[in-house]
């Protein structure tokens, strides 16, 4: 066993999220611009002789029995964030973070190796080779691609050469909340923005740590008799510079993208720092979670180079859908149309901030 320590540190807002939606009035209250996740068996607790219907049989939310002198008792609130979402109305929803059984945010390691996976299929294309035709792809939307991972990785679970490979949850703050912002995001075309999304994320410069595992044995004589991708060994020991081949290429088409895009000036200078930066072969920048887009969990480019297979797939998926204002997409258009980003308000005006998780891994050497 090959074991390393790695560390994670956020560079843009990074959500990963568990699956849940908090509601406003709920599981959340808003007050002087800052976010309260409720204790709502503490709040109910508390004021149970409070609940009471009004004279149309409405109960109060658990946020409505609250007083301003409740704000000071933190008995009430499981932690607080920076921010709140734009809408104000009972029942808004906020995409919930992945957190711990103590409110504690951490990386799952499945996230981190999703994005290894990601971009080590990329890499090792032209190394494989392996067809590309819609049999391949396959013609279910949910199984689509697995007729090509296996082509690269191996046969099924056992015979798949990630199998070598163990990435550890990642962990970091050591209290509830700590690192999160409420972040107001929004889904953008070159000319336009649609679909306000609110949600927990990290916030930049918070940093995780775990662990990073390659099995050698299962390079070994004996075990290649049973697993045959020993020819693949090179990937796991060229990992982290490979992950930075597949973001290079990304961070450039990102870049040029935001450079052509109304109000794009924030993100054009983040990708361009990114660009910029100056990485070793133990560090490799990658993007994770929501707002990653189709080009950081697919094939990407390769399966753009038969154009017109390309627009098959995106017909027969139903992969473009054309927003409330938006024109319908014609053949040959850019693919993907949109991308997501946080927010801010100008002078009343929600212009793009920062793309959504770009992180800076490091494996610790020696």
């Amino acid at each position: 066993m090959s074991v390393s320590e790695i560390t994670l540190k956020t560079l843009s807002p990074t959500h990963i999220g568990d699956g849940d939606e908090l509601r406003q009035g709920f599981d959340f209250v808003v007050h002087k611009g800052r976010t309260y996740r409720l204790d709502e068996d503490a709040v109910l607790l508390e004021k149970s002789a409070q609940l009471r219907p009004d004279g149309r049989g409405h109960y109060p939310t658990p946020g409505q029995l609250l007083a301003e002198q409740d704000y000071q008792r933190s008995a009430f609130f499981r932690y607080v964030l920076r921010g709140y979402p734009r809408s104000r109305a009972t029942d808004a929803r906020v995409k919930s973070f992945i957190k711990d059984v103590y409110d504690r945010p951490y990386i799952p390691g499945s996230s981190l190796k999703g994005a290894f996976r990601t971009a080590l299929a990329w890499t090792g294309w032209d190394e494989i080779k392996p067809p590309l035709d819609l049999n391949t792809i396959g013609r279910r939307r949910s199984w689509a691609g697995q007729p090509l991972e296996k082509k690269l990785f191996g046969r099924d679970p056992n015979h798949d050469l990630l199998r070598a490979l163990h990435v550890s949850d990642l962990f970091g703050p050591q209290k509830a909340g700590e690192g999160l912002l409420l972040v107001n995001a929004q889904v953008l075309t070159p000319r336009s923005k649609s679909s306000p999304v609110e949600l927990e994320a990290l916030a930049g410069d918070q940093e995780f740590t775990g662990s990073l595992t390659i099995d050698q044995s299962l390079f070994s004589q004996w075990a290649e008799k049973e697993l045959h991708f020993k020819d693949r060994q090179h990937w796991l020991d060229e990992l982290f510079t490979r992950c930075q081949a597949h973001s290079r290429a990304r961070i450039t088409q990102l870049l040029t993208w935001y450079e052509n895009a109304d109000d794009g000036h924030a993100v054009v200078n983040f990708y361009r720092q990114l660009a910029d930066a100056g990485l070793n072969e133990n560090q490799a920048l990658l993007q994770l979670g929501w707002g990653s887009g189709w080009d950081g969990k697919t094939f990407w480019t390769h399966l753009q180079k038969d154009p017109q297979l390309f627009e098959q797939l995106i017909s027969d998926f139903r992969l473009h859908r054309a927003g409330r204002n938006s024109p319908p997409r014609k053949t040959g258009d850019p693919f993907p149309r949109s991308k997501r980003a946080a927010m801010v308000i100008k002078d009343g005006v929600p212009k793009p901030a920062a793309p959504f998780g770009w992180v800076l891994v490091e494996r610790k050497s020696g």
